[in-house]
């Protein structure tokens, strides 16, 4: 039997870093925090590529759906100038949750339910009256995307290299020759 090498460092952390690194430099070049996209790098990194691209998607979904019901409820806190009632605030953030997350069961994608809360609370909660709702819930949604994107592709380039225990020993065929005696049917 071979022995097993454990890295102190595995190809998982070395992705996420280079991810995490290139949203920075985005967020650089951009004049922005790389906050929101430095995030959604490190969530939808995962141990193997198909669950990376299941992650990614979700956290689309969810950023999506949380930013579209962000925009809404700012607007309608705008509308109602109820921007700076802090209770009435959350007290409506808080209920929205029932309908974010039932969004994400009806489009059939519940891992995305929990993403598109976190999305809804960033955009509801850390907004301020300064900026435009839509624009401030763009740029987060955009951010969060940019996260996204950034880790599928750097998945996708660099070769993933399952740990030994992952890789599944080959199932023996089925003797033809079975000698075992089998018991008479009564």
């Amino acid at each position: 039997m071979p022995k097993q090498r454990h890295h102190w460092v595995g190809m998982r952390m070395v992705k996420t870093v280079i991810a995490v690194f290139i949203c920075g430099i985005f967020g650089y070049v951009r004049g922005e925090p790389a906050f929101y996209s430095m995030i959604a790098a490190v969530i939808c990194m995962q141990n193997s590529t198909d669950k990376t691209i299941t992650s990614s998607v979700n956290r689309a979904i969810g950023t999506l759906v949380g930013g579209l019901y962000g925009i809404i409820i700012l607007y309608g806190l705008e509308f109602f100038h109820a921007e700076n009632l802090d209770l009435l605030r959350y007290t409506l953030v808080s209920l929205t949750i029932i309908p974010l997350i039932r969004t994400a069961l009806v489009l059939k994608r519940p891992s995305s339910a929990s993403l598109s809360c976190v999305v809804f609370l960033c955009v509801t909660v850390n907004h301020n009256t300064d900026s435009s709702p839509a624009l401030f819930a763009l740029q987060r949604m955009v951010d969060t995307l940019a996260g996204v994107a950034v880790t599928c592709v750097i998945d996708l380039l660099l070769p993933y290299h399952p740990k030994p225990e992952e890789v599944a020993a080959p199932a023996e065929p089925p003797s033809t020759t079975d000698t075992t005696p089998k018991e008479p049917k009564t």
